[in-house]
């Protein structure tokens, strides 16, 4: 009965270790998706989910930047996007901690697509 016992747990090990394990199916990594979800969850509440900006967090502060203003696009480049998201600027506070570089160069490019006089790459909604 031992002898059972022992070969019949050794026989099991034995074929679960030669029995290929269930794979997960890759998904697509979803870029647009995350950079929406990232931008949604934080810049969205001061920015609005449309990227028009909103009103200003304390009285004499100035409104959130209008992310639909293609002056304000053209007149910053990714990396101070990225800088200011970083750092923060004004009234917005620093964000650096809650995201990695990957994520930021996300963020920077989905705030890209809000820009009326962009053609073409990552757009908004």
């Amino acid at each position: 009965m031992c002898w059972f016992s022992r070969g019949f747990c050794l026989g099991l090990t034995l074929l679960a270790a030669a029995t290929p394990g269930c794979k997960q199916k890759e998904v697509a990594h979803d870029t647009h998706a995350e950079a929406q979800h990232l931008f949604d969850s934080v810049c969205a509440r001061c920015h609005g989910r449309d990227g028009r900006g909103g009103v200003p967090s304390a009285e004499g502060q100035p409104p959130p930047r209008n992310f639909c203003d293609a002056a304000f696009q053209a007149s910053r480049s990714d990396a101070e996007l990225e800088q200011a998201i970083r750092a923060g600027r004004g009234p917005m506070p620093p964000f650096g901690a809650l995201f990695d570089d990957e994520q930021l160069t996300l963020l920077v490019a989905y705030i890209r697509g809000f820009n009326p006089a962009k053609q073409g790459g990552m757009t908004t909604r």
